[in-house]
């Protein structure tokens, strides 16, 4: 009796380590499983269309950054145009002043709104700087940042900078600043093993961030006060730490994160190499996911193009779609996510 309550004990012990080392190594996603096609129909509830009305004077090549605040939408253009303002759907400013004077910036390196003032604020590393203006396009006022960010955006009055390489004798890592970008804490520390400067990828919305950390497959959710860690993604096959600090050999055969969408329901994550590109739709309420080289938006209309996509929030996706010639409008397709 004594010896089968001592076996009971010991395989209580290995189920136990077992299921904890599975859920550490993270969600398994095996991207060289069977793939079929996925419809954005089946995780798209309804859609609706808009159009921001443009002129010749503020021409829009393709949306860079976008972000909405009740009757406004902000964005920027890809190809330097500026930050263009529509309120109501028709074009109300264009902040486009390049240049080394005390109102102006030599770059937009990223930019976004403090909804709670009505700013919208834009970094440059050009200049180590944050420049502030209203809605209407007036210069408010600007603001020395001398850490180099890759990204930040701004959550209940706050900024949340993101410098995801590490970087020495610099600040590294995700942190934060008050309204005049001084130095607040840190929330999630620096990896000194990620020297190599790979992009953001951050879903915004009114309560924090969902960031992804490529380097380490982990997606995080951010306030201006805290950090936690929502999802450990065990990808199959992934880039070897050696390669990651060394891109020049074997990277055509493992794959890293592209871009996520974080919304309530799903995630869908696109990861690439040099040769290939995947999507994946993972189901939060079942812990399923499915691979696909197909991911196919079965809900445009047979006259469009998808230029680009953009996040609004846990329960939309805006699709910028193409245009006719000479058209200046912009012409976005609302999906909006199944709950």
């Amino acid at each position: 009796m004594l010896k089968m309550k001592i076996l009971y004990i010991l395989l209580f012990f290995i189920l136990s380590f077992s299921c904890k080392q599975e859920a550490d190594n993270g969600i398994k996603i095996d991207l060289t499983q069977k793939k079929t096609k996925i419809r954005y129909s089946e995780f798209v509830d309804s859609v609706s269309y808009l159009t921001l009305y443009s002129n010749d004077s503020c021409i829009v090549s393709q949306i860079r950054q976008l972000y909405v605040d009740s009757s406004y939408i902000i964005l920027s253009d890809r190809n330097g145009n500026g930050i263009c303002v529509f309120q109501n759907n028709k074009l109300l400013c264009n902040i486009a002043h390049y240049g080394r004077g005390p109102q102006e910036f030599i770059t937009i390196t990223g930019f976004c709104l403090d909804k709670s003032n009505k700013h919208i604020c834009i970094y440059d590393n050009e200049s180590r700087k944050l420049v502030k203006y209203t809605y209407n396009g007036a210069f408010v006022g600007k603001y020395p940042l001398p850490d180099l960010m890759r990204s930040f955006t701004n959550v209940k009055g706050k900024f949340i900078c993101i410098q995801p390489a590490y970087l020495r004798k610099m600040r590294s890592g995700i942190w934060t600043t008050d309204s005049e970008g001084k130095f607040g804490k840190v929330l999630v520390p620096e990896n000194s093993d990620n020297e190599a400067l790979y992009p953001h990828y951050f879903n915004y919305n009114d309560e924090g961030i969902s960031y992804y950390d490529r380097y380490d497959n982990r997606l995080f959710f951010i306030t201006p006060d805290s950090a936690y860690l929502k999802y450990r993604f065990n990808l199959i096959p992934a880039m070897p730490r050696a390669l990651k600090r060394n891109e020049d050999k074997g990277v055509q055969d493992y794959f890293m994160l592209a871009t996520c969408y974080d919304f309530e329901k799903y995630i869908l994550l696109f990861y690439g190499s040099t040769k290939e590109f995947y999507q994946v739709l993972y189901n939060k309420a079942d812990s399923t996911y499915r691979v696909t080289e197909d991911l196919v938006n079965d809900l445009l209309p047979d006259d469009k193009n998808e230029v680009s996509e953009h996040y609004i929030d846990p329960y939309t996706l805006a699709v910028e779609m193409s245009a006719e010639e000479n058209d200046y409008n912009l012409h976005l397709q609302i999906l909006h996510i199944k709950k």
